[in-house]
């Protein structure tokens, strides 16, 4: 072979990757922003240093999106993938292989990005310690994200036994950068807001494909074309596509090879997603003629949306809203049907693989303290009694309001 050739080749190649513009979700100054919050809340909670290993954390840091973080992989290719941030800084540290330089630069605003070569990567973890150490950065109190799937447990505890033995004090700071993250920006609420136009593109091209013979796998890559062609991307949960009854006990399925027949329920629980941003919306299909009676139960769980966008105003604490929506079905004498199921919300946002449910949540079966709406707070609501209706609910000073455009009743499939 010519080497010279293959050289050139490689060469020429690698010049036209390069000329590729990075694709950046938000303003350098938005992430400015995000990392001035940040590090106040590490001051809140006494912490000098953070590492960040979550992929949610170091995409809504400073953008980087990678569809691998090696969160199971060889033990000879650990997850290290981390950023750093200090307290008195305002430079990220990204710590990565060269693997991922491309990626870094096509999706990250981090500037201060040490690489480490893949042949050398069984040293990665004294190398993130050791420039942590150089830069001064180990010690007081580090803060690293218990909560965290990545690293997995055996190596969080090489991070935590490395961090120690340079001199710093190991907290978990989970709750630092969620806390950060849980109220939107207009910018993030406008990517969840497209988010939720692209999850009903994909249900209603769904209602228009949908008919006997098909297997719920090929009904779930119906969704999923409708959501793509709309500008979607892979959501970081399986999208619920399943053959159900209304006595439900299926939401957590995986789609199979069963096929639809006329009289089935088909349920399906998909986000629509943009730039990483979920927004939840279920529907269930009905092949047919749907009964009366779930025709009547449908409506009334989709009252219970004009309950709480009208009492869950910015300020009101959140027991005076589930309250008020308990009131709603125990009024309807339904409240107790549904022992088996959970009703409330929870946050919505920046999601990866492999869960997009958030860390915030509302439960209306409680009288407990659970704080007030905040403005930026953005959640789904599950009204469940036995047939279930989600949407995704944005609630700002300027009103509380859903996302979805579809009308909340059950999608009569003809057959």
């Amino acid at each position: 072979m010519d080497v010279s050739a293959v050289t050139r080749f490689l060469a020429e190649s690698e010049a036209t990757r390069n000329a590729v513009d990075p694709d950046i979700p938000f303003s350098r100054e938005e992430y400015a922003a995000r990392l001035t919050k940040l590090r106040a809340a590490m001051a809140e909670d006494g912490i000098r240093t953070l590492l960040l290993f979550s992929p949610e954390a170091m995409c809504w840091l400073h953008g980087l999106s990678l569809r691998w973080y090696k969160s199971g992989a060889p033990r000879q290719w650990r997850p290290l993938t981390c950023s750093a941030v200090h307290v008195d800084s305002d430079t990220v540290i990204q710590f990565e292989g060269y693997e991922h330089q491309e990626m870094i630069r096509r999706t990250s605003v981090a500037q201060d990005v040490r690489l480490l070569p893949r042949y050398e990567r069984a040293g990665m973890l004294d190398f993130i310690v050791r420039n942590l150490k150089d830069e001064g950065w180990t010690t007081g109190t580090v803060g690293v994200e218990k909560y965290s799937y990545v690293p997995n447990p055996a190596v969080a505890a090489q991070v935590d036994a490395a961090l120690t033995a340079a001199g710093a004090t190991v907290v978990d700071a989970s709750d630092a950068i969620r806390r950060v993250r849980r109220l939107k920006s207009p910018a993030e609420i406008a990517y969840i807001e497209k988010a939720a136009e692209i999850c009903d593109a994909g249900l209603l091209h769904l209602r228009e494909v949908l008919a006997p013979g098909m297997t719920e796998l090929e009904a779930w890559a119906e969704m999923v074309i409708g959501m793509a062609r709309a500008g979607g991307e892979p959501a970081a949960l399986h999208e619920l596509a399943v053959v159900t009854t209304p006595a439900g006990g299926l939401g957590h399925a995986i789609a199979g090879r069963r096929v639809l027949r006329a009289g089935d329920w088909l349920e399906v629980d998909p986000c629509g997603v943009y730039n990483h941003y979920h927004a939840n919306r279920n529907a269930f299909y009905y092949l047919g003629e749907p009964p009366e009676i779930a025709v009547e139960l449908m409506t009334f769980l989709g009252g219970a949306y004009d309950v709480l966008t009208g009492t869950a105003k910015v300020g009101t604490p959140v027991r005076e809203v589930a309250r008020a929506l308990r009131e709603y079905y125990q009024d309807a004498g339904v409240w107790e049907l549904n022992s088996q199921y959970w009703v409330g919300g929870y946050e919505l946002g920046i999601s990866f693989p492999p869960d997009w449910v958030g860390e915030w949540l509302f439960t209306v079966n409680s009288d407990e303290d659970q704080g007030v709406i905040e403005d930026g707070l953005v959640t789904n609501y599950e009204s469940i009694i036995g047939l279930g209706l989600l949407d995704t609910i944005v609630y700002q000073t300027s009103g509380t309001r859903t996302l979805s455009t579809i009308p909340y009743e059950i999608l009569s499939v003809p057959c």
